[in-house]
């Protein structure tokens, strides 16, 4: 689910609990959109008017997104948007470790060097090397957020195998414990070989790992037959829903209306509203364009201060001329 999924809102009259946008700012405020003329421009794909102006907010999202990412590499903001995965280390299909009621498995910590909340630690993918095929194994996840919470995942595993769990979390909190609950299940051995290593050098520049069994971390490199895929990714959808009450919400409900009013010059509906109406629809999508294009000028001029304020790796402030490319 996105982040900035609810940065505005589209009202549903018929809704007893009626949505909040991050950025107070609501679709059906517009001037010239309301309930009557969204079903009138509807076709069959939207089958009704709400569902069509909550496509085009999805939609309108996806572009902002796109349109600030392009204005960021313009100016040279962004370091690197390729992310480079990582594993915690590999199997040792000789080594077995039977079945004992004890959760076993590792600690990631993420790099204490990290700097700013746009870079996020994820785990991708884990894998579990398992001895034997049992039917939902219990893997869970300890995250030190918030004063700890926990994940918990029902898992089939099959023997003699690599076993993959695609899960994309994002760690909240400074660790997240993985662990397997042993009980029922044989597991190979796995050489850790994202360990720390002397006066605590860091193995990246991401993440580390330590082994844990039962109640206690353990100072050998195993982690009892699970390996992780991760990687620091940023999330420059933090950064847009930070802004959202500033510029990036407004932005958002003037492409959400730019789209609309394309969708009611192409739309293969025939009514008084769609046919009569398509020269008043021409101005607005001319007016409301010529908003879109003066706002982002308006919030490109202003992001260099913007973006001083925050002290983060994924984002670097070195241009001196500032453009939109839009």
């Amino acid at each position: 689910m996105s982040k900035l999924e609810n940065i505005i809102s589209v009202r549903d009259i018929c809704a007893a609990e009626q949505q909040q946008s991050l950025s107070g700012l609501d679709l059906m405020d517009a001037p010239e959109i309301s309930v009557k003329n969204l079903a009138n421009i509807a076709n069959e794909e939207y089958t009704t008017g709400l569902n069509l102006a909550k496509k085009k907010v999805e939609q309108a999202i996806i572009l902002v997104r796109n349109d600030m990412m392009s204005v960021m590499a313009a100016n040279k903001v962004i370091p690197n948007l390729s992310t480079k995965k990582h594993t915690t280390g590999e199997f040792k299909t000789i080594i077995n470790y039977p079945a004992e009621p004890k959760e076993r498995g590792l600690t990631l910590y993420k790099n204490r060097k990290i700097k700013g909340k746009l870079r996020k630690l994820t785990i991708h993918t884990v894998q579990v090397y398992a001895l034997n095929g049992v039917q939902g194994a219990v893997l869970k996840i300890y995250d030190d957020y918030a004063g700890g919470m926990v994940s918990t995942y029902n898992i089939d595993l099959e023997a003699n195998k690599v076993n993959n769990f695609p899960l994309e979390y994002e760690v909240k909190g400074t660790f997240a414990r993985v662990l397997l609950d042993g009980t029922n299940v044989q597991v190979a051995g796995t050489y850790l070989t994202c360990f720390t290593g002397c006066n605590g050098a860091m193995p990246n520049d991401c993440a580390y790992t330590k082994g844990w069994y039962d109640e206690r971390e353990i100072s050998s490199k195993e982690g009892f037959g699970i390996n992780l895929e991760f990687s620091c990714v940023c999330d420059y959808e933090q950064l847009l829903c930070d802004m959202a009450q500033t510029y990036i919400g407004e932005i958002v409900w003037l492409k959400s209306r730019v789209l609309l009013m394309e969708e009611h010059l192409r739309t293969n509906r025939l009514n008084n509203w769609v046919v009569y109406g398509r020269e008043e629809a021409r101005e607005w999508l001319t007016d409301l364009e010529n908003q879109y294009r003066e706002k982002w000028k308006t919030f490109a001029n202003a992001m260099p201060g913007i973006l001083k304020q925050f002290n983060d790796d994924c984002l670097q402030c070195n241009g001196l001329r500032w453009v939109t490319n839009l």
